[in-house]
């Protein structure tokens, strides 16, 4: 590791070229008996190509899950307030393991309702860059419910 101004330690690769910004800098700051990491500007203000939010992706993510919960279940009114927190639980976290967004604040909401012959309409409004920022949706329904997934992906700059 070098020491740099301030402080701050990082690893001699980190030194090269543009990677310096690419490197998570971390410095240790005494609080009494504990030494905490403080984590510095990584300065990176886009995803990799290969780290971008693929609606596409988590698409195919959310049907895997909301098919694999919701196929055997009928609906009620009082189990749905449950599914909706168990869905969005899953889905976040199956996001997050399936594809590769580090860098992403992963948002989910699901709604859920009973099927009644009526319409609906599920809308949202974000404030975010349209070069990074992304969201994918998936409508399951069966007999007795519907049930929408929407992941937004606001990324961490």
């Amino acid at each position: 590791l070098k020491r740099l101004l301030g402080g701050v330690w990082i690893h001699p690769s980190a030194t090269t070229g543009r990677a310096l910004s690419c490197v998570p800098i971390v410095r240790l700051a005494a609080m009494g008996d504990q030494h905490v990491h403080v984590w510095e500007n990584t300065y990176i203000m886009e995803p990799k190509d290969e780290e971008k939010f693929l609606p596409s992706k988590v698409t195919d993510t959310i049907k895997k899950v909301m098919t694999d919960y919701l196929s055997d279940k009928d609906y009620s009114a009082e189990d749905a307030k449950v599914w909706t927190l168990d869905l969005s639980n899953e889905i976040k976290a199956a996001v997050k393991t399936e594809t590769n967004i580090p860098r992403y604040k992963i948002i989910v909401q699901v709604v859920i309702g009973e099927q009644a012959s009526q319409g609906i309409r599920v809308a949202s409004k974000c404030l975010w860059d349209v070069t990074s920022d992304n969201w994918a949706s998936y409508t399951y329904s069966n007999n007795s419910l519907f049930a929408t997934g929407m992941v937004f992906g606001c990324y961490y700059e």
